[in-house]
């Protein structure tokens, strides 16, 4: 079943008593009322519920509304001016209702009626995004309605009442990187015949096209890694990556992929991403980290 990320920002023109009702009764809502989100001028708020009957954006996110009231899914939605953020489930073949409220006292049309399309949601739970890094980071950018594949997992857990350990396939690739990066500081990084790492140079992830950790070890050379879940017979174009930084009196080189054990090729250490992760897990800071992290 798919999960929805909805926003009801600052900018949605409706007043505070509308928003206030809103979140009182457990609703998710979208507000693309008259011209230029309708195909043809209104003089009121459009009540229709048919994606057709709009236009650009508001299309789009009718279609997806649409989409969520008739397979049902699962909901994070962020309600201005609420910190804690609503999660719950639209159950399948639900009725997108009318609801009308009022627009905002500092637009043109104040105290007019305002038409949103709503959906109600069901087995409510009240977050803070910041207990949940894959809520709060992860969010989509854009957009008042979309599907979040990303926090599929997380978010039906929490709605479900089931608190499970996150595995390894849940990370996302950055999330990854960091925990390659968190071993790479345990003595049993060093234990397995890796260099420590003492401090990170860039911040791990996109700042370097070819590197996703770069930083300094105990011993004073730099220490290059690549980091992916990626079976290794996949993968051969990011050890060639590595290549160009081989120098072994200034570097070590790390790719951290998914191997069944740790080998060595070309100057480049290649290491079980499943062992980094079950290792830094195993101690308190990792687990503490994973719980956050989910």
């Amino acid at each position: 079943m798919n999960t929805y990320f909805v926003r009801h920002n600052k900018g949605i023109w409706i007043d505070d008593e509308t928003r206030q009702r809103l979140w009182d009764e457990r609703r998710i809502a979208i507000h693309f009322g008259r011209y230029p989100y309708t195909t043809k001028k209104m003089t009121r708020d459009c009540s229709s519920i048919d994606p057709g009957d709009y236009t650009g954006s508001a299309k789009s996110c009718m279609t997806t509304l649409v989409e969520l009231a008739r397979e049902g899914g699962y909901v994070c939605a962020q309600h201005y001016p609420h910190i804690d953020w609503m999660l719950g489930f639209v159950r399948p073949h639900s009725k997108i209702e009318l609801f009308k409220g009022k627009w905002r006292n500092d637009c043109d049309l104040k105290g007019e009626t305002a038409v949103l399309k709503t959906l109600r949601l069901t087995k409510v739970r009240r977050v803070k995004p910041l207990d949940y890094a894959v809520l709060h980071v992860g969010r989509p950018r854009q957009g008042t309605i979309v599907r979040w594949h990303l926090a599929r997992k997380t978010v039906e857990s929490l709605v479900e009442g089931r608190r499970t350990k996150p595995q390894l396939s849940d990370l996302r690739p950055d999330q990854q990187e960091i925990l390659c990066s968190e071993f790479l500081r345990l003595p049993e990084a060093a234990a397995c015949g890796l260099p420590r790492l003492a401090h990170l140079v860039l911040p791990t992830g996109r700042t370097m096209r070819d590197i996703d950790i770069v930083g300094i070890a105990r011993d004073g050379k730099r220490l290059y890694a690549q980091v992916t879940f990626a079976p290794r017979s996949t993968i051969t174009w990011k050890l060639d990556r590595l290549h160009p930084y081989r120098d072994a009196q200034r570097n070590h080189l790390i790719l951290f992929c998914d191997c069944p054990e740790q080998t060595s090729e070309h100057g480049v250490s290649i290491f079980p991403i499943r062992k980094a992760y079950e290792t830094f897990t195993a101690t308190s800071s990792g687990k503490l980290w994973l719980q956050r992290s989910a």
